[in-house]
Protein backbone atom coordinates (compact mmCIF):
# COMPACT_ATOMS: atom_id res chain seq x y z
CA UNK A 1 0.00 0.00 0.00
CA UNK A 2 1.39 2.95 -1.30
CA UNK A 3 1.80 5.86 1.20
CA UNK A 4 1.07 9.29 1.14
CA UNK A 5 4.56 10.94 -0.19
CA UNK A 6 4.46 8.21 -3.17
CA UNK A 7 0.71 8.81 -3.78
CA UNK A 8 1.52 12.77 -3.69
CA UNK A 9 4.41 12.29 -5.98
CA UNK A 10 2.14 10.26 -8.41
CA UNK A 11 -0.52 13.01 -8.60
CA UNK A 12 2.30 15.65 -8.95
CA UNK A 13 3.53 13.83 -11.86
CA UNK A 14 0.41 13.15 -13.52
CA UNK A 15 -0.74 17.17 -12.80
CA UNK A 16 3.03 17.90 -14.31
CA UNK A 17 2.40 15.67 -17.31
CA UNK A 18 -0.81 16.89 -18.37
CA UNK A 19 0.01 20.20 -17.66
CA UNK A 20 3.22 19.56 -20.44
CA UNK A 21 0.82 17.85 -22.68
CA UNK A 22 -1.64 20.64 -22.87
CA UNK A 23 1.54 22.93 -23.54
CA UNK A 24 2.38 20.76 -26.16
CA UNK A 25 -0.81 20.42 -27.95
CA UNK A 26 -0.74 24.91 -27.43
CA UNK A 27 2.57 24.97 -28.65
CA UNK A 28 1.85 22.73 -32.03
CA UNK A 29 -1.33 24.50 -32.59
CA UNK A 30 0.56 27.72 -32.64
CA UNK A 31 2.75 26.99 -34.79
CA UNK A 32 0.43 25.37 -37.22
CA UNK A 33 -1.64 28.25 -37.13
CA UNK A 34 1.95 30.18 -37.82
CA UNK A 35 2.78 27.67 -40.72
CA UNK A 36 -1.22 28.23 -42.33
CA UNK A 37 -0.65 31.99 -42.06
CA UNK A 38 2.93 31.51 -43.34
CA UNK A 39 1.10 29.53 -46.12
CA UNK A 40 -1.12 31.63 -46.69
CA UNK A 41 1.39 34.63 -47.38
CA UNK A 42 3.46 32.49 -49.87
CA UNK A 43 0.21 31.78 -52.15
CA UNK A 44 -1.18 35.66 -51.43
CA UNK A 45 2.75 37.00 -52.64
CA UNK A 46 2.44 34.27 -55.12
CA UNK A 47 -0.98 35.50 -56.25
CA UNK A 48 0.03 39.19 -56.37
CA UNK A 49 2.93 38.37 -58.25
CA UNK A 50 1.19 36.80 -61.31
CA UNK A 51 -1.37 39.35 -60.98
CA UNK A 52 1.28 41.83 -61.77
CA UNK A 53 2.95 40.02 -64.54
CA UNK A 54 -0.72 39.70 -66.11
CA UNK A 55 -1.25 43.60 -65.87
CA UNK A 56 2.42 44.42 -67.03
CA UNK A 57 1.30 41.84 -70.40
CA UNK A 58 -2.01 43.34 -70.78
CA UNK A 59 -0.53 46.96 -70.81
CA UNK A 60 1.87 45.51 -73.46
CA UNK A 61 -0.41 44.22 -75.36
CA UNK A 62 -3.10 47.38 -75.21
CA UNK A 63 0.00 49.56 -75.93
CA UNK A 64 1.02 47.33 -78.93
CA UNK A 65 -2.40 46.95 -80.31
CA UNK A 66 -3.09 50.59 -79.76
CA UNK A 67 0.19 51.34 -81.96
CA UNK A 68 -1.11 49.31 -84.40
CA UNK A 69 -4.19 51.10 -85.00
CA UNK A 70 -2.66 54.78 -84.98
CA UNK A 71 -0.19 53.40 -87.55
CA UNK A 72 -3.57 51.67 -89.62
CA UNK A 73 -4.96 55.14 -89.64
CA UNK A 74 -1.65 56.73 -90.59
CA UNK A 75 -0.78 54.65 -93.63
CA UNK A 76 -1.96 54.13 -96.94
CA UNK A 77 -3.26 50.45 -97.53
CA UNK A 78 -1.93 49.88 -100.96
CA UNK A 79 1.52 51.37 -100.48
CA UNK A 80 2.42 51.40 -97.05
CA UNK A 81 3.29 55.05 -97.56
CA UNK A 82 1.89 57.90 -94.99
CA UNK A 83 -1.30 58.80 -96.12
CA UNK A 84 -3.26 62.31 -96.55
CA UNK A 85 -3.96 62.63 -93.20
CA UNK A 86 -0.48 62.08 -91.57
CA UNK A 87 0.79 64.19 -94.16
CA UNK A 88 -1.33 66.75 -93.33
CA UNK A 89 -0.54 66.64 -89.64
CA UNK A 90 3.38 66.23 -90.34
CA UNK A 91 2.97 69.02 -92.41
CA UNK A 92 1.28 71.67 -89.82
CA UNK A 93 3.92 70.05 -87.25
CA UNK A 94 7.27 70.89 -89.04
CA UNK A 95 6.18 73.93 -90.47
CA UNK A 96 5.64 75.32 -86.43
CA UNK A 97 8.91 73.71 -85.19
CA UNK A 98 10.37 74.93 -88.11
CA UNK A 99 9.19 78.57 -87.28
CA UNK A 100 10.34 78.04 -83.90
CA UNK A 101 13.81 77.58 -85.00
CA UNK A 102 13.89 79.40 -87.90
CA UNK A 103 14.88 76.62 -90.08
CA UNK A 104 14.57 75.44 -93.82
CA UNK A 105 11.24 73.20 -95.40
CA UNK A 106 11.19 71.49 -98.57
CA UNK A 107 8.53 69.79 -100.50
CA UNK A 108 8.51 67.35 -103.73
CA UNK A 109 4.99 66.55 -105.07
CA UNK A 110 5.24 63.82 -107.62
CA UNK A 111 3.28 62.67 -110.58
CA UNK A 112 3.08 59.36 -111.83
CA UNK A 113 3.12 60.55 -116.13
CA UNK A 114 0.22 58.89 -118.01
CA UNK A 115 -1.11 56.65 -114.99
CA UNK A 116 -4.60 56.56 -116.32
CA UNK A 117 -3.29 55.13 -119.77
CA UNK A 118 -1.40 52.73 -117.71
CA UNK A 119 -4.15 51.51 -115.51
CA UNK A 120 -6.53 51.49 -118.78
CA UNK A 121 -4.01 49.33 -120.66
CA UNK A 122 -2.36 46.96 -117.92
CA UNK A 123 -5.47 46.82 -115.59
CA UNK A 124 -5.91 47.98 -112.30
CA UNK A 125 -4.10 45.46 -110.47
CA UNK A 126 -0.94 46.14 -112.91
CA UNK A 127 -1.68 49.39 -111.73
CA UNK A 128 -1.69 49.14 -107.74
CA UNK A 129 1.84 46.96 -108.32
CA UNK A 130 2.98 50.29 -110.55
CA UNK A 131 2.01 52.24 -107.64
CA UNK A 132 3.67 50.22 -104.83
CA UNK A 133 7.09 49.80 -106.67
CA UNK A 134 7.36 53.48 -107.24
CA UNK A 135 6.55 54.30 -103.76
CA UNK A 136 9.37 51.49 -102.36
CA UNK A 137 11.71 53.24 -104.96
CA UNK A 138 11.32 57.08 -103.34
CA UNK A 139 11.55 55.25 -99.96
CA UNK A 140 14.83 54.02 -100.79
CA UNK A 141 15.95 57.24 -101.30
CA UNK A 142 14.58 59.40 -98.83
CA UNK A 143 16.43 57.77 -95.49
CA UNK A 144 16.76 60.66 -93.01
CA UNK A 145 14.48 59.78 -90.04
CA UNK A 146 12.82 63.41 -90.46
CA UNK A 147 12.03 62.48 -93.94
CA UNK A 148 8.45 61.91 -94.70
CA UNK A 149 6.98 60.43 -97.91
CA UNK A 150 2.99 60.23 -98.30
CA UNK A 151 0.62 59.09 -100.91
CA UNK A 152 -1.19 62.15 -101.55
CA UNK A 153 -4.28 61.18 -103.92
CA UNK A 154 -4.31 58.94 -106.81
CA UNK A 155 -0.72 58.39 -108.04
CA UNK A 156 0.63 61.34 -106.65
CA UNK A 157 3.07 61.07 -103.86
CA UNK A 158 4.38 64.22 -101.78
CA UNK A 159 8.24 64.51 -99.87
CA UNK A 160 8.60 66.42 -97.23
CA UNK A 161 12.10 67.46 -96.45
CA UNK A 162 12.19 69.40 -92.97
CA UNK A 163 15.53 71.34 -93.40
CA UNK A 164 15.97 71.02 -96.58
CA UNK A 165 16.44 74.64 -99.10
CA UNK A 166 16.07 74.66 -103.22
CA UNK A 167 19.58 73.26 -103.16
CA UNK A 168 18.79 70.10 -101.45
CA UNK A 169 15.19 69.43 -103.07
CA UNK A 170 17.03 69.32 -106.21
CA UNK A 171 19.15 66.93 -105.44
CA UNK A 172 16.65 64.58 -103.82
CA UNK A 173 14.38 65.23 -106.77
CA UNK A 174 17.05 63.82 -109.32
CA UNK A 175 17.73 61.17 -107.22
CA UNK A 176 14.34 59.89 -107.26
CA UNK A 177 13.82 60.83 -111.07
CA UNK A 178 16.87 58.50 -112.02
CA UNK A 179 16.17 54.93 -109.57
CA UNK A 180 12.23 55.33 -111.21
CA UNK A 181 13.66 55.50 -114.51
CA UNK A 182 16.07 52.67 -113.30
CA UNK A 183 13.11 50.72 -112.81
CA UNK A 184 12.34 50.41 -116.05
CA UNK A 185 8.96 49.51 -115.33
CA UNK A 186 7.17 49.17 -119.43
CA UNK A 187 4.83 51.36 -120.43
CA UNK A 188 3.70 51.19 -123.66
CA UNK A 189 1.62 53.88 -123.86
CA UNK A 190 2.97 56.60 -121.86
CA UNK A 191 3.71 59.81 -124.43
CA UNK A 192 7.42 60.01 -122.59
CA UNK A 193 9.72 58.38 -125.47
CA UNK A 194 11.51 55.93 -123.60
CA UNK A 195 8.19 53.68 -123.16
CA UNK A 196 8.60 53.06 -119.28
CA UNK A 197 7.18 54.39 -115.39
CA UNK A 198 8.66 58.15 -115.89
CA UNK A 199 7.63 60.37 -113.00
CA UNK A 200 7.01 64.39 -113.25
CA UNK A 201 8.34 66.13 -109.97
CA UNK A 202 7.62 69.92 -108.60
CA UNK A 203 9.64 71.11 -106.13
CA UNK A 204 9.70 74.25 -103.52
CA UNK A 205 10.99 75.45 -100.18
CA UNK A 206 10.79 78.10 -97.55
CA UNK A 207 11.76 79.70 -94.31
CA UNK A 208 8.23 79.37 -92.83
CA UNK A 209 7.45 82.22 -90.70
CA UNK A 210 4.25 83.60 -88.98
CA UNK A 211 2.77 85.90 -91.67
CA UNK A 212 3.14 82.66 -94.51
CA UNK A 213 0.56 79.64 -94.51
CA UNK A 214 1.96 75.70 -95.10
CA UNK A 215 -0.46 75.50 -97.49
CA UNK A 216 1.63 78.71 -99.70
CA UNK A 217 4.58 75.59 -100.35
CA UNK A 218 2.39 72.99 -101.48
CA UNK A 219 0.91 75.30 -103.91
CA UNK A 220 4.25 76.47 -105.28
CA UNK A 221 5.09 72.85 -105.55
CA UNK A 222 1.99 72.14 -107.36
CA UNK A 223 2.71 74.86 -109.77
CA UNK A 224 6.34 73.32 -110.27
CA UNK A 225 4.85 70.36 -110.82
CA UNK A 226 2.74 71.47 -113.51
CA UNK A 227 5.40 73.06 -115.47
CA UNK A 228 7.28 69.77 -115.59
CA UNK A 229 4.31 68.55 -117.02
CA UNK A 230 4.00 70.61 -119.68
CA UNK A 231 7.43 70.85 -120.75
CA UNK A 232 7.66 67.14 -121.53
CA UNK A 233 7.04 65.04 -118.01
CA UNK A 234 9.79 62.93 -116.55
CA UNK A 235 11.64 65.48 -115.57
CA UNK A 236 11.86 67.89 -112.02
CA UNK A 237 11.09 72.11 -112.16
CA UNK A 238 11.90 73.61 -108.39
CA UNK A 239 11.04 76.96 -107.16
CA UNK A 240 14.08 79.73 -108.47
CA UNK A 241 13.53 81.46 -105.19
CA UNK A 242 12.30 80.28 -101.43
CA UNK A 243 8.96 81.34 -100.19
Amino acid sequence: MMDKLTIDHHLFNFAFENRLQRSYGAMMNRLLEQQAQLADQLVNEQLLQALVKDFVRIERELAEAHRQVVALSRTDALTNLANRRWFDESLHSEWSRAVRASGTLGLLLLDIDCFKLYNDNYGHPAGDDCLRQVARTIQGVLLRPPDLVARYGGEEIVCLLPGTGLAGIKKVGEEILAAIRTLALPHAFSKVPDAIVTVSIGGSACLPRNDLEAAALLKQADEMLYHSKENGRNRLTVAQEML
